[in-house]
């Protein structure tokens, strides 16, 4: 997959600031187009009397005019050098976001979370959660940028790939394969075995799913850059342990899978919101 259209989804608020240098870095390494959508949600309307809503008319059209002027300077002062369309959009904004991913042919959606506070590992953010819930293209997201010990780089140097076995793991492998390569990143994998599975079953399954994830994409095995592999067992969640690695390892990013409709949800995939918000680095949920 190559990441040609990216959709930057924009709140002007201090987390979409932060996410910028990873767009840009992506948009740079690809040489793609950036769309930088913000969506405005109106105001729910206000009944004033029996048969009459306050306001009675809204204007739309000025408020887009506006905003969409507003679009531009962030773009024109965060995003120089980068081919970038702005787009507003009136509605839900994870369902226009999402919509307008899967129409317009996106490839990339680069979006940070909302958690404040002491409440940040336990927010996600209503709008974030349902665009992962929802979308069909590559998510990228940040659930501590831009606090202090978030551990990130615009260009990885150090990937962490976390699988669950399932078949779609294979796309994340390739994808985390892919990604690694076109930054000259180390790559490294890491699988929670589930309760019941020999640690001698899953290493098996993951040189088997390594393999056919890197003859996909003519990667020599035998290189010096070959990933390490890593079970995960030490007790705790899925979250905590992958978290610990990404800190051990200093990764500058985690890639994950979301799984398929066909898929259900697997052991991964039942905690990528909780790798999210755990993560002291950016996820690629794929």
């Amino acid at each position: 997959m190559s990441f040609q259209n990216i959709l930057f989804p924009v709140d002007f608020s201090e987390r979409s600031s932060a996410a910028v240098p990873f767009v840009l870095s992506m948009a740079q390494r690809y040489r793609a187009r950036v769309v930088a959508i913000h969506v405005f949600q109106p105001p729910p309307p206000i009944y004033a009397g029996m048969n009459t809503i306050y306001p009675a008319a809204y204007d739309f059209e000025g408020v887009s005019s506006d905003l969409k002027i507003e679009l531009r300077r962030f773009v024109e002062a965060q995003l120089p050098k980068v081919e970038v369309a702005c787009e507003v959009e009136i509605g839900d904004p994870a369902v226009a976001i999402t919509q307008y991913a899967c129409t317009q042919g996106m490839s990339l959606l680069t979006i940070p979370t909302h958690g404040y506070g002491l409440f940040r590992r336990v927010l996600l953010g209503s709008v974030t959660a349902k665009v992962l819930h929802d979308a069909t293209v590559p998510v990228w997201t940040a659930a501590h940028a831009p606090e202090a010990s978030h551990r990130a780089h615009p260009k990885p140097r150090h990937i962490l790939c976390a699988i669950d076995l399932k078949p779609e793991s294979r796309r994340t492998l390739e994808m985390a394969i892919q990604i690694a390569g076109d930054a000259e990143a180390k790559l490294e994998l890491v699988h929670v075995p589930a309760d019941g599975v020999s640690s001698d079953n899953a290493e098996r399954r993951i040189q088997e799913l390594l393999v056919g994830a890197a003859s996909h994409q003519l990667v020599n095995l035998q290189e010096e850059n070959a990933p390490g592999t890593e079970l995960a067992s030490e007790g705790g969640t899925v979250a905590e342990m992958v978290r610990k690695l990404a800190l051990q390892k200093r990764a500058d990013l985690v890639v994950i899978g979301r799984g398929s409709i066909q898929s259900g949800i697997g052991r991964l995939h039942a905690h990528s919101y909780d790798i999210i918000r755990e993560s002291p680095c950016p996820v690629l949920s794929v």
